[in-house]
Formats: C-alpha cells, structure tokens, sequence
C-alpha cells in the first residue's frame, strides 16, 4: 500500500509541475 501511495504521490507531483510548465508558456503566448 505504501509502494502504491508513493508511486501515485510522485506521479501526481509530475503531473502538476508539467500542467504549471504548459499553463507558464500558455499565458506567455496569449
């Protein structure tokens, strides 16, 4: 369970910085 969280817990750190890095060069274009 723990390997599981840890896993889901890093995948969704990943997730948001790439989401925060397309969403920083979205605003620069608009």
């Amino acid at each position: 369970a723990t390997r599981y969280d840890h896993t889901a817990s890093s995948f969704l750190g990943f997730a948001l910085l790439g989401c925060i890095r397309l969403w920083i060069r979205f605003v620069h274009a608009a």
